[in-house]
């Protein structure tokens, strides 16, 4: 097993608007909707399943990143003109956070919103996304300190996200994985939750099932205020 994931819809949200992909062993996101009625859940299915069918395994490696920006950047373009189409879903939008993963040297980034890639290496935890959020924006301007920006009721609010606009701008980088163990990809209903410590912590453990009933479980036990997703994917089981 390469990867474990794990989606709940906590214990405050009405229904679950995260969707996931795993397709293994190469391609893995996250996608966190939001909108009215049922157009949340719409935008991130849309997105992943729009995903799901980029295939970069005849990209050479040096092309890789612009072949995702590309392909999100159709996605995004698919999911507003959906959201043009139809009244109901006017306003609807999605983070997507994307790793491909061709081969255990690095991980290709594409990454729209806020959900979080965290890496596991040599024992250390670090983020490698920007979060693309007002509160993360104030915080990279020293207008706002990091533990003001955890307890603003601000911090929900997005800055980028897929089918909001036409156009959208999309991160994309590489992530050399030497010395690397785990992968954690993770909407913010799991990171509002459990600290980062916590989340260094269980992504230690060599038992992929039960670091993900873990992490599940804190979030859960800290009051699962939103929707819960994440993907762990299993660096040394990739090699």
């Amino acid at each position: 097993m390469i990867a474990v994931t794990r989606t709940s819809r906590g214990l405050v949200r009405p229904k679950n608007e995260d969707s996931i992909l795993v397709r293994e062993p190469d391609l893995y996101a996250i996608a966190d909707g939001m909108g009215g009625a049922d157009a949340g859940e719409v935008a991130s299915y849309e997105a992943v399943q729009q995903l799901a069918r980029l295939d970069l395994s005849g990209v050479p490696r040096k092309e890789i990143l612009a072949a995702l920006e590309h392909g999100i950047q159709n996605i995004n373009r698919k999911i507003w003109e959906l959201s043009q189409d139809k009244p109901n879903f006017n306003g609807m939008g999605t983070t997507l956070t994307a790793v491909y993963l061709p081969d255990a040297r690095s991980a290709f980034v594409g990454h729209v919103g806020d959900s979080r890639i965290y890496v596991l290496q040599e024992g250390q935890l670090r983020q490698v996304t920007s979060d693309h959020s007002y509160v993360a924006e104030l915080v990279r301007q020293k207008q706002m300190t990091q533990e003001e920006a955890d307890q603003s009721d601000q911090k929900h609010m997005i800055t980028r996200a897929i089918g909001v606009e036409e156009a959208v701008e999309v991160d994309t980088f590489e992530v050399l994985l030497e010395g690397a163990q785990k992968l954690l990809i993770c909407s913010d209903g799991l990171t509002n939750m459990i600290s980062e410590a916590e989340i260094e912590r269980l992504l230690g453990y060599k038992n992929l099932d039960r670091l993900a009933d873990g992490l599940l479980d804190g979030a859960i036990t800290a009051g699962g205020e939103d929707n819960i997703s994440f993907i762990v994917i299993d660096l040394e089981a990739v090699k």
